[in-house]
Formats: C-alpha cells, sequence, structure tokens
C-alpha cells in the first residue's frame, strides 16, 4: 500500500511534505447572565473571551518556508513560552 501525503497548498508537491499544527488566537463574544438595567429592562451582558482555534495542514517545504515568512514579525515581538497544560477536570 502506498500512502502519498500533498501539500495542502500546493497539490503538485509530494515530497517532503509534513502534517503541522498550530494554534490561531481570537476573540470569542459569550452572552452572560441578565443584568438589571435602571429602566427594568433584563438584557444579557455580553464579553469578548480570548479562544484559541487549533489547525492541522500538510505542508512540503516552500510552503513550510512561506508559513515562516509570514510569522516573522509575530514571532519577533513574542516572547518563546512553554506549552499550555492541560486543563485538570474538577471531580464532581
Amino acid at each position: 500500500m502506498k500512502v502519498e501525503a500533498y501539500d495542502d497548498l500546493d497539490p503538485t508537491v509530494t515530497e517532503d511534505v509534513h502534517l503541522h499544527t498550530f494554534a490561531v488566537p481570537g476573540m470569542e463574544v459569550r452572552a452572560g447572565a441578565a443584568k438589571d438595567d435602571e429602566d427594568g429592562s433584563g438584557e444579557f451582558e455580553t464579553r469578548l473571551i480570548p479562544s484559541v482555534q487549533y489547525y492541522q495542514i500538510e505542508l512540503g517545504p516552500d510552503s513550510l518556508n512561506k508559513l515562516h515568512d509570514a510569522l516573522k514579525p509575530f514571532i519577533a515581538a513574542a516572547q518563546e513560552c512553554e506549552p499550555p497544560k492541560g486543563r485538570k477536570i474538577r471531580a464532581k
């Protein structure tokens, strides 16, 4: 059985293609409990919550270099850190 990987940006590339997982930060809008306004209306309060979406993509060397080039200014301004630890689930 032969398995071929294709670059997701350039399907003509099949050599040295690897799966990459990455996270993209964002903000999610969430509605909270209703707050009592002065006029007696109970509108839901909304707030922005930081969120992260994870993605996977198969890339060959040229596409991976393009991704790195696009991220260079953000990486240059960032501080390297440890990966986030998994959240512990509380017992009921």
